[in-house]
C-alpha cells in the first residue's frame, strides 16, 4: 500500500486510468497496483471530471531550495554536527550563489529529522579509554545481579549551597523575567560548598564522610579505614570494593593499605562514571538537598547527612540492578559513551 499522503506519479495515475478503460473495477486495479480503493477511485473520478490526471495548480510559495541544495545541507550538518545554521547558510550561498536565511536552513534540517539540541556532557574518551571500557564490559558481561550486589561503590562529589552548576530553565510570561520565582539567586564567591566521600551497595547507602580541605592519599586512607571498611564488612566475604583511578586512589600508600586490609578491589576503566551507579545517587541527593532551601554551610552539612541516611534501600537496589544493562550498553557502543 502507498503511504498515506504520498502523491502518485503521473505514470501511475495514467496506468490506473488505462486499466479502468480496459474494464477493470476499482478493487482489481487497487490489488494489481497495490493501492487503496479510495486512491484508485479518486484518481478515476478526477480524470472523468477534468479529463486529465494532473493535479490542479497549487497555491502557496514554491520551495526556495532545490532537492540538490537540501542534500548539500544535510551533508554539511552530518559532516560537522557543531556547524551553526548561519554557517551552513553562508556555505550554501557561497556554492550556489543563492542567498538563504538561517531560518530556512533550520526548517530544512527539521524536515529531515535533525534538530539543534544541547549536547550531552560526557568525559573525553580516547581510544585507550574505549579499549579499557570494552575489556571491562567483556569481562563482566556474564556476571549476574548477585555478583553486583556484593560490590561497594564509592566516589567523591561536591555539593553547592545554591544548587548545581548546570543550566536551569524556568517558564515565564512576558514581563515576568525579574520576578523572584523566575530568577536564579546568586551570591559572591558561589556561597560555599561541601566535598563528600560516600559509598553504597544494593543493601543501601554506606558511610558518608565530609572532606575538609584538599584530600591527599593519607587523608583518603583515613577515610578508607574509618568509613569504607565498616560498610564493606556488612557485605560479607564476597565483598568487592570499587573506586575510580584518581591518583589518590591508586597511590602506593593507598594500594599498600588495601593490600594490608585484604580488600578485593575491582579493576576499573578510567573515564567511566556511567558505569558507577553512585553517580546517579549523587544526582538524587543533590536534588533533595536543593529542595530544602538551606542558607548556610552548617545547614547544608546537616541536610546532606540527613537526606543521605533517608535514601530508600529500593533506590540503591534499582541502581545496582542496572549494571548488566550498563555493561551491555558499553559493549553495544564498542566502548563508547552510553545513555547512563
Amino acid at each position: 500500500m502507498a503511504p498515506h499522503g504520498k502523491e502518485l506519479s503521473e505514470d501511475l495515475k495514467k496506468r490506473i486510468v488505462a486499466l479502468h478503460k480496459d474494464g477493470l473495477g476499482y478493487k482489481k486495479i487497487a490489488k494489481t497496483l497495490k493501492l487503496s480503493c479510495s486512491t484508485v477511485a479518486k484518481t478515476i473520478q478526477r480524470f472523468n471530471r477534468t479529463g486529465s490526471t494532473q493535479n490542479r495548480p497549487r497555491h502557496g510559495r514554491p520551495k526556495k531550495l532545490s532537492a540538490r541544495a537540501q542534500r548539500h545541507i544535510q551533508r554539511l550538518s552530518l559532516g560537522n554536527r557543531r556547524m551553526s545554521s548561519a554557517s551552513i547558510a553562508a556555505e550554501v550561498e557561497g556554492v550556489g550563489g543563492q542567498p538563504v536565511s538561517a531560518q530556512t536552513i533550520r526548517r530544512t534540517l527539521h524536515q529531515i529529522g535533525l534538530h539543534g539540541c544541547r549536547p550531552r556532557r560526557k568525559p573525553l574518551l580516547k581510544m585507550m579509554h574505549k579499549k579499557a571500557r570494552k575489556q571491562f564490559a567483556e569481562d563482566k558481561q556474564t556476571k549476574d545481579v548477585d555478583y553486583w550486589n556484593h560490590v561497594l561503590w564509592s566516589d567523591e562529589t561536591k555539593i553547592n549551597l545554591f544548587g548545581s552548576n548546570g543550566v536551569k530553565r524556568v517558564w515565564w510570561q512576558p514581563g515576568e523575567e525579574y520576578k523572584d520565582k523566575c530568577v536564579l539567586p546568586t551570591v559572591k564567591h558561589g556561597g560555599g560548598s561541601v566535598m563528600v566521600w560516600g559509598c553504597m551497595s544494593a543493601a543501601g547507602t554506606g558511610e558518608l564522610q565530609f572532606i575538609e580541605g584538599t584530600m591527599n592519599a593519607n587523608m583518603y586512607c583515613d577515610i578508607l579505614k574509618q568509613s569504607m571498611i565498616p560498610s564493606l564488612r556488612r557485605l560479607g566475604r564476597r565483598a568487592v570494593f570499587q573506586h575510580d583511578n584518581n591518583p589518590k586512589h591508586t597511590s602506593k600508600t593507598t594500594t599498600a593499605l588495601l593490600k594490608k586490609l585484604r580488600v578485593k578491589v575491582m579493576d576499573w576503566p578510567s573515564m567511566s562514571p556511567d558505569l558507577n551507579p553512585i553517580e546517579h545517587l549523587w544526582g538524587i541527593l543533590k536534588r533533595k538537598v536543593e529542595e530544602c532551601k538551606v542558607s548556610n554551610i552548617h545547614q547544608l552539612r546537616d541536610v546532606v547527612m540527613e537526606e543521605w541516611k533517608r535514601t530508600p534501600v529500593a533506590t540503591c537496589e534499582a541502581l545496582v540492578n542496572s549494571m548488566p544493562k550498563r555493561v551491555k550498553a558499553v559493549l553495544e557502543n564498542d566502548g563508547g559513551h552510553t545513555k547512563y
